[in-house]
């Protein structure tokens, strides 16, 4: 069932949990084996084959995964569509991934519902397709081979202790790469139980689901994390995680202390990575000397991690990386190396004992009269003092080169105590224009804060 891309089929016994629904209702690896196997059978006999994109546009996100596994068992290229962004969105997405084959529906017994279209073959190599969000501009389409994908759903499994901790919660789109291959592949490779929640936006349901099926273990983004910890610290039964893993953005130490305050007997670790890596480029757990002082990870085996000077340009290069942007070849010539280095587009440091640092997106870290500024590092400090979650933004500015415009998640009450924070915590530069009062960030559906939205909100 798993053959085609990561060499392997499920563990030995077939009645094993595979795939668990909110429901409680299971696929077994056999059954799973069975489905997967029907519904490449159907993609092959459609003309699916290396090169070939299919468009998977179903909600459910069971259909989903056994679709995305049958793409790779007939050899074509998988491309997850989130029909959360709209209709409009995915149609434009299928377009451009040029689409042959679009999967409407899965069946419980793996019989697909297909649409069949025109459209040119793509690199014969690509195996997963991903549109990233991006912070602005267009999405572009990130070309991922089945090895790329094979090497770091392995490189995972040597840090996550997914083997000892099996039963594994899904609380992100399937559509990114963080939850399809960070936590679907590898947990089916360890021949573990994918708990598959669909309550994505609550996270009172989804705690209370974690608890009921037993999860044991749990990837998301910090956003998302706080307020998990937070359920739990106002009184909402814990499930019973053996680890937790956070990814997406800077992992400060406030959300670190709730979350060991939350979950004791989790082990906590931090991730580094991005969909042109497959994505996972490093990880760190909190028993390392590194965490404490902000690592975001050590490079995963196979992978080589260094920056462009004392604090700048992340580079990455090894197995995972991207064969390259789909149709855009002056991205790709930006982003990759004649060598096949891949520059992230963040930026920050390895420091002395070999442990990355990350201190935000290239566009993340601006000029403010002629000083280097992280918006990652404000918006860290206005989490310490008080805010749920924050983000910082920068408009330009003609007298200063920007002006930085602070939203975070708190009562108006609480804005003294930002300010204060602010005043005393960071130099002139770094302080921001404004701290705007937000019930809630706007959010890309990764969890992200989404900084276009709030750019547009900050320059009215």
């Amino acid at each position: 069932m798993l053959s085609a891309l990561l060499g392997v089929e499920g563990p030995a016994e077939p009645d094993a949990e595979a795939l668990v629904r909110e429901s409680g209702e299971v696929v077994t690896y056999g059954a799973l084996a069975r489905v997967v196997a029907r519904a490449a059978g159907q993609l092959r006999g459609a003309g699916a084959c290396p090169g070939v994109s299919v468009a998977l546009a179903l909600a459910d996100p069971v259909g989903l995964l056994i679709s995305a596994l049958a793409v790779w068992e007939a050899g074509a290229v998988c491309v997850p569509l989130d029909l959360r962004a709209g209709a409009a969105a995915a149609e434009e997405i299928a377009a451009r991934a040029h689409a042959r084959l679009v999967v409407r529906g899965c069946g419980a017994d793996g019989e697909l519902q297909l649409e069949l279209r025109n459209g040119p073959a793509i690199d014969p190599r690509a195996a997963l397709l991903l549109f990233t969000a991006g912070s602005s501009g267009k999405p572009k389409g990130v070309l991922l081979s089945a090895a790329g994908l094979r090497a770091n759903v392995m490189a995972i499994l040597g840090y996550l202790p997914i083997g000892d901790h099996p039963r594994t919660a899904l609380t992100l789109p399937l559509a990114y790469s963080y939850a399809l291959v960070g936590q679907a592949l590898t947990t089916l490779r360890a021949g573990g139980a994918l708990l598959i929640l669909s309550e994505l936006g609550y996270p009172a349901l989804q705690l209370a689901s974690m608890a009921r099926l037993r999860a044991s273990g749990l990837s998301s983004v910090p956003a998302a994390l706080r307020l998990l910890a937070r359920l739990v610290a106002e009184g909402a039964e814990p499930p019973p995680l053996g680890y937790l893993a956070s990814a997406g953005a800077p992992l400060d130490a406030p959300t670190a202390g709730a979350l060991r305050t939350a979950f004791p007997r989790a082990r906590l670790f931090n991730q580094y990575g991005l969909t042109e890596a497959s994505p996972r480029v490093a990880a760190i757990e909190d028993r390392d000397p590194a965490f404490a002082k902000g690592a975001a990870g050590r490079a995963l085996p196979g992978l080589t991690v260094w920056t462009e000077g004392a604090q700048g340009d992340i580079f990455v290069k090894g197995p995972s990386v991207m064969l390259g942007y789909l149709d855009d070849p002056e991205a790709t010539a930006h982003a990759l190396s004649a060598e096949g280095a891949l520059r992230t587009g963040d930026v920050g440091f390895v420091d002395e004992s070999g442990a990355l640092h990350v201190r935000g997106r290239g566009d993340g870290v601006v000029k403010v009269a002629g000083e280097r500024v992280s918006l990652d590092e404000i918006a860290e400090v206005l989490r310490a003092a008080g805010a749920r979650d924050a983000a910082v933004v920068a408009l330009p500015d003609q007298a200063l080169g920007a002006r930085l415009i602070a939203f975070a998640e708190v009562p108006e009450a609480g804005l003294a105590a930002l300010r204060r924070a602010v005043r005393e915590q960071l130099g002139p530069a770094k302080r921001p224009a404004q701290i705007v009062a937000v019930h809630s960030l706007p959010r890309l559906p990764s969890g992200k804060a989404d900084l276009v939205q709030l750019r547009a909100l900050a320059a009215l």
